[in-house]
């Protein structure tokens, strides 16, 4: 395990982690790009480092590298000007001299090739999980604090990133005709700025700041629906974490969502207000339906876990270790084991 200055102590990476005592942790006292780039490029250059978090060291070709989309290219204005230009000028470098890159949805594949990104897609795909849910313990007294029943709200995750695309449910719930259920935005205050004035004081929005994973866990599971407009998106794990707390999703046809949604959660055009308007009347007081969509989003969850995500990890570093090995001893070079190292 490698890590910059300001990580978690040893003790607390070995204990969430899982990690034996006897784990070398290694620290730097640097961080960022300085770390990535210098430090991190140089340790154990003999070991597969497992780089999950879109970036690695360009000039390591001992290398499993994990992009996760191509969101900077397909919605730069989400992003800022140094850092498009950095995943820009290094992501495809690192991808063309990484023993393997994969990915974690058929879209992000395409728009990652698209993009001349990773135009070789080496390893079979990482979907996300959504099985940390597990590990939170559900605050229901969040419902009691903001003055919230269960079932009689809609919900929206907050953010202000222009591709997350909140306008379109906030026009959408201002268009019902029938408000009696308000939707409950989540996010920093800065998501207030997208919010008119007038859809808090009516009561249409009601906007709660940031919450804790346990407080987000009770309001999917309040929630009579789920609302998700990103315009586009390399996974989406809200979807699938509003799916396992049996809440019924209503979500777009940006990016990835229509793949991992499948059949369970119904499907609106991003752009079309009017048709999230109609889409949510027509299920809101539905309870066969929404107890049908509420089944399928659960069975649909199920087949995204970390725990299947990890062993696709591990076959592939497998498969990598064993390529390398057979060129050691056809080259006569054999070295024994091939050592992992992994980066947050």
């Amino acid at each position: 395990m490698a890590v910059p200055r300001g990580a978690p102590s040893d003790l607390e990476i070995r204990n969430r982690l899982g990690l034996p005592n006897t784990s070398v942790i290694h620290r730097s006292r640097l961080r960022g790009y300085l770390w990535e780039q210098g430090v991190l490029a140089r340790l154990r250059p003999n070991a597969i480092l497992l780089s999950l978090c879109n970036m690695g060291p360009v000039f390591r070709r001992s290398q499993f590298v994990l992009i996760h989309d191509a969101q900077v290219h397909d919605t730069p204005a989400s992003y800022s000007r140094a850092f498009r230009l950095a995943y820009r000028l290094l992501q495809p470098m690192i991808a063309r001299r990484a023993a393997a890159v994969t990915t974690v949805s058929a879209h992000s594949r395409d728009r990652l090739k698209a993009h001349g990104v990773a135009t070789s897609i080496t390893a079979p795909l990482v979907p996300n999980g959504f099985d940390h849910l597990d590990r939170v313990k559900a605050c229901p007294a969040i419902l009691e604090r903001l003055g919230l029943t269960a079932g009689e709200y809609l919900l929206a995750l907050g953010h202000p990133a222009p591709h997350k695309n909140l306008g379109t449910v906030l026009a959408a719930c201002r268009a019902r005709s029938d408000r009696s259920l308000p939707l409950v935005v989540t996010g920093s205050d800065e998501m207030l700025k997208l919010i008119p004035p007038t859809d808090l004081e009516d009561g249409t929005v009601r906007f709660i700041g940031r919450i804790s994973d346990s407080e987000l866990v009770s309001l999917y599971c309040g929630a009579r629906l789920f609302l998700l407009p990103s315009r586009t998106e390399g996974f989406g794990i809200p979807l699938i974490e509003a799916m396992a707390c049996g809440c019924p999703v209503i979500a777009s046809t940006g990016g990835a969502l229509p793949e991992v949604a499948g059949t369970a959660a119904i499907l609106v055009d991003p752009d079309d207000p009017a048709a999230w308007a109609s889409a949510i009347d027509g299920i809101v007081n539905d309870s066969a339906r929404l107890a049908s969509l509420t089944e399928a989003g659960q069975r649909r969850a199920s087949a995204f876990t970390w725990r299947n995500s990890a062993q696709s990890v591990v076959n592939a570093l497998a498969e990598i270790t064993s390529r390398r090995s057979s060129d050691s001893i056809a080259q006569g070079t054999d070295t024994g084991t091939i050592p992992l190292a992994a980066k947050p």
